[in-house]
């Protein structure tokens, strides 16, 4: 008998890093769209009219209707307008190019842009066509928009007298179909001012990554989250919590008289996985920087600068070999920048005057690094060279800058490649640290009674109904994690995280019941082929852990032969803010995506000062690490007269099996450059046994380098 009950073995879980979308407003441009602007009660209502770009926006709803009656006139009367949306283009006798719905006046009657033609015409047959942006109904509700200068991005760029929204930002309340709503209201509607050529930004923090396959169809919807969180022993989901209010009032007894809710909390995740790759300290430290195999045939160049947290690139060409195509990785190698090499510093609590490092995980001492970033493309522009991207960018580079671009299909592009040995070629170096940003992602949940997709349902609560519910908890960063192993187990990370809010698909609680999102099923429908795996983060043969036969420690320059264990725990300092900011504020249905149009959500979630600790229980045949601890030695590699052996070097590497050699095997580094020991406790056993010590180190920061076959983390 199917079960009737939701169980754990039916659920799956998925993750993706946040990123923003531009769209550049005007009908003359490469990839522009038309936007039709209106504004009532604080909230102002933005409707996609036209659009080029088939990637982005969705037509495929398109529907006919011939019971339309008009004569000369921007008045047209039908049966219905149920299935309007103002901003719709119309098409038919009489209909002049371009013209699209201003506004629906009542359920029989909608007004048109511009007068029809050809005289009257009586039950006259004409097509709708919606201009669909590629996101779920409400999934963008709580996101921030924000309207910048032509080539800008963010507030900053923004003149006051320029823009309609005087620089301000706008957060989302709603949005389906070719409708965005945006509170506050902006100060005109008037396309003019705006200005044709300038930008609507959706900022990445709350905003998934788009799907490009997604339609605003029955069981079709989605965002591209399908990486794979990795191999989680346990996860608990920051469940949403109704800080209600309590009221006591004098005169009316003891009993409680008043209770009104307050704030929504997503607060509490957490989840622990066996490490099979580093890819997860990323999201716990912050930033990533790589280096891959480079001379591949596919490559292109800048063909103007981009900054730091931008989520798209534009590029000389989309085919240097073959066309670029969504799902493709583009590497953006920074070199070079006005003749001198270009490098980032990767630290804060010095002055980076230290090396740059080379790209290998033997390289040990650095405080810079090459800003090479890779990113997953998206989407494309169809009639520009501009690519989305997966992720923003966390640096600025110049136009110029070579992009190559690592296409899983043409093997002379360099991509990752894992053989049925488990052979890695052109695996990819990933460097990690802590600076002053950290990125957010979504995590997608569904939970079903039945082991089947949603929409292979037949009937709402029938035998082939799955009953499933999917969340997508947005906006998510991790507030503190936990790394560590010892001689019974695989290296574990624990990671705890919080939510700004859940996104719920209620469509089986509309009038009609249907399932509108699709979910990713891990290993079904998302990683159920090689390459699919490896864009996952989960190739084929990567699969098991570090162990802790594995790894080997270097503390103070002194290989330690004696660890039993060691846990590495760090705080991010993250804090969320609950802000007053002019939200719409409804009621709430239970059919609502996001409740009360996320006007009660965290609106903000800001990194404060990260600490790290570390602890190690050692077996002691050796007082050194005693005396260094009282006479409070300070262990550095940076400054006059340090030594690079006062490191902490932590290194886990797979076993070698096969034709692995070292050179192209996962492993991973971790390496703490400034610390000092202040516990080193030398007690007598009461057993008489081995005398042992947990040492308790205090680092100022730490750095990871990994080699593995994840193109990005």
């Amino acid at each position: 008998m199917p079960s009737t009950v939701y169980k754990g073995d039916l659920a799956e879980v998925s993750f993706a890093p946040e990123t923003g979308l531009q769209l550049k407003i005007g009908a003359a441009g490469d990839d522009d769209v038309g936007l039709l602007v209106a504004t009532n009660d604080n909230i102002t209502t933005l409707a996609f009219k036209t659009e080029v770009n088939n990637e982005l926006f969705d037509a495929t709803n398109t529907f006919t209707d011939a019971t339309c009656d008009y004569n000369n006139d921007p008045t047209i009367t039908m049966d219905s307008t149920a299935l309007l949306l103002v901003g719709m283009l119309v098409e038919g006798t009489g209909i002049p190019s371009g013209a699209f719905i201003v506004s629906i006046t009542n359920s029989t009657t909608f007004e048109l842009s511009a007068s029809t033609t050809t005289g009257p015409v009586t039950n006259g047959t004409l097509t709708f066509r919606p201009t669909e942006l590629r996101y779920p109904k409400n999934m963008l509700v709580g996101s921030q928009l924000v309207w910048t200068a032509s080539g800008g991005s963010g507030a900053d760029d923004v003149d006051s007298g320029d823009l309609a929204s005087n620089g301000r930002i706008f957060t989302i309340v709603e949005n389906f179909s070719n409708i965005i709503k945006i509170t506050p209201a902006m100060k005109t509607d008037d396309m003019v001012t705006m200005g044709e050529d300038n930008i609507l930004e959706i900022l990445p923090y709350k905003t998934p990554p788009m799907d490009v396959e997604m339609t605003q169809t029955t069981a079709n919807e989605s965002v591209k989250t399908d990486q794979f969180l990795g191999i989680a022993t346990a996860l608990t989901l920051p469940e949403t919590k109704v800080d209600l209010k309590r009221f006591h009032v004098v005169g009316l007894g003891r009993d409680v008289s008043i209770q009104v809710p307050g704030k929504l909390t997503n607060e509490g995740g957490s989840f622990e996985v066996a490490m099979h790759s580093a890819r997860w300290l990323k999201y716990c430290l912050g930033n990533e920087l790589i280096l891959s195999p480079d001379g591949g045939n596919a490559a292109t160049t800048l063909s103007s600068a981009s900054i730091a947290g931008q989520s798209h690139i534009i590029v000389v060409s989309k085919s240097p070999v073959n066309a670029i195509a969504v799902g493709d990785y583009v590497e953006i190698r920074d070199d070079a920048l006005v003749g001198e090499i270009a490098v980032a510093p990767i630290v804060s609590d010095h002055e980076a005057d230290g090396g740059t490092w080379d790209g290998t995980l033997t390289d040990f001492e650095f405080d810079n690094a090459k800003p090479h970033e890779v990113r997953r493309v998206i989407a494309i522009a169809e009639n520009s060279n501009k690519l989305y991207l997966d992720e923003p960018l966390l640096y600025p580079h110049a136009a110029g800058t070579d992009v190559e671009i690592r296409d899983p299909d043409n093997t002379s592009s360099l991509p990752v490649i894992v053989s049925p040995t488990g052979t890695i070629t052109n695996p990819v170096n990933h460097l990690l640290f802590s600076r002053s940003t950290q990125p957010s992602f979504a995590l997608e949940v569904s939970q079903r009674r039945r082991d089947m997709d949603s929409d292979e349902s037949s009937t709402d609560g029938g035998v082939n109904d799955s009953k499933e519910l999917t969340r997508v908890f947005r906006g998510c960063k991790v507030t503190d994690f936990t790394m560590t192993t010892d001689n019974d187990a695989a290296l574990r990370l624990s990671v705890n995280f919080n939510a700004a809010l859940c996104y719920t698909d209620t469509g089986r609680l509309e009038s009609t019941p249907v399932t509108r999102y699709s979910t990713h099923r891990m290993f079904d429908d998302t990683a159920n082929t090689e390459q699919g795996r490896i864009n996952s983060g989960i190739a084929k043969g990567t699969q098991k852990p570090f162990m802790f036969y594995n790894g080997s420690i270097t503390l103070a320059g002194q290989q330690v032969a004696q660890v039993m264990n060691f846990s590495l725990t760090g705080q991010t300092g993250m804090q969320a803010f609950h802000t007053i900011n002019g939200q719409y504020q409804s009621a709430s249905a239970s059919t609502d995506q996001v409740p009360f149009a996320g006007a009660r959500n965290a609106n903000l979630m800001v990194e404060g000062q990260t600490s790290y600790e570390m602890t190690m229980e050692i077996a002691v045949d050796d007082p050194l690490f005693y005396h260094k601890m009282r006479t409070g030695t300070e262990f550095s590699v940076n400054g006059e007269g340090n030594s690079t052996t006062n490191q902490i070097r932590i290194i886990f590497e797979k076993n070698l099996t096969g034709s692995t050699t070292a050179a192209n095997s996962e492993k991973m580094v971790l390496l703490i450059d400034d610390y000092y020991i202040i516990e080193a406790p030398l007690q007598i056993p009461e057993d008489k046994g081995v005398v042992k010590s947990t040492l308790k180190i205090m680092p100022k920061a730490i750095k990871v380098l990994a080699r593995d076959a994840i193109p990005k983390y």
